[in-house]
């Protein structure tokens, strides 16, 4: 029988010192993940995007401008998709398969996912460490990623700015304690 498998995401960057941290402590733990990133954030830091797809990680899209699919027209919802999708694809990015998307706070409508299935792969979480929250302490964030461990398991967790405290704190203890719990890593 083959190992379970767990699938790590991180979702809202790339990001300045973020990204970059996360990006070394995957390396260092030979741990591949799933970048959901923000187009806004791919223009402003070209560098960091190269970097995640040099380092062979998929990448996923999170809209332009971290759009709430609830508050915003599907039509509107759907053209700043298509401007992430071309802001990814000026830097290089080229998915071999149908590219992946994920929503902003996992908030879509029935209407913009029927508009999006063809086109795109809709990946939400199963385990949603909550590190962006503040009043969130990075045991809290460690013990419900543990808890919650289940073969195929879909781990959110954020390389943005508000995440910081919690994610540099977090990452270095979860990765080998998934690993310590028989779990590999696999890409969406």
């Amino acid at each position: 029988m083959g190992r379970k498998q767990v699938y790590l995401t991180f979702d809202d960057g790339p990001t300045p010192q973020v990204t970059d941290f996360v990006l070394n402590q995957l390396n260092q733990h030979q741990v591949k993940a799933t970048f959901f990133c923000v187009g806004k954030n791919i223009a402003s830091e070209p560098q960091i995007f190269a970097n995640i797809l040099n380092e062979k990680h998929h990448i996923g899209n999170h809209t332009q401008n971290h759009l709430n699919g609830w508050k915003t027209s599907c039509s509107s919802y759907i053209a700043d998709i298509l401007k992430c999708t071309d802001t990814m694809n000026l830097q290089g990015y080229l998915p071999e398969n149908k590219p992946l998307f994920r929503p902003p706070y996992g908030k879509i409508t029935r209407e913009q996912i029927k508009a999006l299935k063809d086109q795109y792969r809709i990946v939400m979480w199963s385990i949603l460490a909550y590190d962006w929250m503040p009043h969130k302490s990075q045991y809290y964030c460690l013990n419900t990623i543990l808890s919650h461990l289940k073969n195929g398991a879909i781990i959110a967790l954020h390389d943005s700015h508000k995440a910081a405290p919690n994610i540099t704190k977090t990452l270095p203890l979860m990765l080998p304690a998934i690993k310590d719990k028989g779990y590999d890593f696999a890409l969406l």
